[in-house]
């Protein structure tokens, strides 16, 4: 997910979500079947494009889409559910995401970084920061954040591949 912030700082009540991304995984980490990309300007209006994410996440039962990601429940899902409601007035709270699969990356990162909090993002080796989005979307260079999300992507399908690879060794080392 990518989201728009006319500010330096996120603020929830002004900034907008512009995509929301997703893709099948396989079993072991790896991509089964194509990204999808959802976005603002071909929605029209965030509200459309929540509409239409909306529709796919709720469709099926908790286990039909599992959000999968870094930083999930520290900034994606508290704008997801907070977007959701101001747009669709739901009433959604982080419950929701408690009583769901969700797999969030995040603290494992933070452990392989020796328990620091900073430059743990930095292990993914995203090749841009977020803050690029800002400028791509005030450009309306819709393309550049078409390829930065592919990139994302694909680096970050990597680097899950990698960690799911290590856990079995990881459970025989705890067992």
């Amino acid at each position: 997910m990518e989201t728009y912030s006319p500010h330096e700082r996120p603020d929830l009540a002004n900034d907008k979500i512009i995509t929301i991304q997703f893709q099948k995984l396989s079993r072991n980490g790896g991509p089964n079947g194509d990204l999808q990309i959802l976005t603002e300007w071909d929605c029209r209006t965030e509200k459309e494009l929540l509409d239409k994410f909306r529709k796919i996440f709720f469709s099926g039962n908790d286990f039909s889409f599992i959000p999968i990601g870094m930083n999930l429940y520290g900034f994606d899902l508290i704008s997801l559910i907070y977007r959701l409601n101001h747009h669709f007035d739901l009433n959604l709270s982080m419950e929701l995401f408690r009583t769901r699969p969700v797999i969030d990356i995040k603290t494992t990162l933070i452990l392989i970084n020796d328990g620091q909090f900073k430059g743990y993002n930095l292990i993914l080796g995203k090749k841009q920061p977020g803050s690029v989005i800002r400028t791509y979307y005030e450009n309306k260079d819709y393309d550049k954040i078409i390829e930065y999300i592919k990139d994302e992507t694909a680096n970050f399908i990597k680097k899950y591949q990698i960690l799911r690879k290590q856990v079995p060794k990881l459970r025989e080392a705890l067992a």
